[in-house]
């Protein structure tokens, strides 16, 4: 009894990882998001999802004349909006860590996207906002 119990567990999770999988080999996208306050642009994000492969340009104002930038390259999964990726940040040419992060993206009628986030990079800022507004740049 027990061993069919683990055995629909186990093909439950293959299937969800195959599901991943194929979702996220077969998607091709790149946003642009920023958040501005007074005018100027306080953090930007570019992110180009293709076939798998997930790249980042983080640039964040973390203080009055402080910035903050970094580079992700690495996989991603897609479960529906969710991405999950794993990957190298480059914090500059001699510095960079390996890191998981995960996102929620959604596309707003108006052709704006949503992106939202629970893993924050790097920099410090407690004003840094979870949510950023951005468009999908290409399909």
């Amino acid at each position: 009894m027990l061993n069919k119990a683990l055995i629909g567990i186990i093909s439950a999770i293959v299937f969800l990882l195959i599901q991943a999988i194929i979702s996220s080999v077969n998607t091709k996208a790149t946003y642009e998001f920023s958040t501005k306050n007074h005018n100027t642009t306080q953090d930007t994000l570019q992110l180009t999802l293709n076939d798998g492969h997930a790249s980042m340009v983080i640039s964040r104002k973390c203080s009055t004349n402080n910035y903050y930038s970094s580079r992700f390259n690495g996989l991603f999964l897609r479960f529906q909006n969710h991405y999950y990726l794993l990957g190298m940040e480059y914090l500059d040419n001699n510095n960079s860590q390996l890191m998981f992060s995960n996102f929620f993206i959604d596309s707003l009628r108006s052709g704006d996207a949503i992106y939202i986030s629970r893993s924050p990079f790097s920099c410090q800022n407690t004003d840094f906002s979870e949510i950023l507004i951005g468009k999908r740049t290409i399909s």
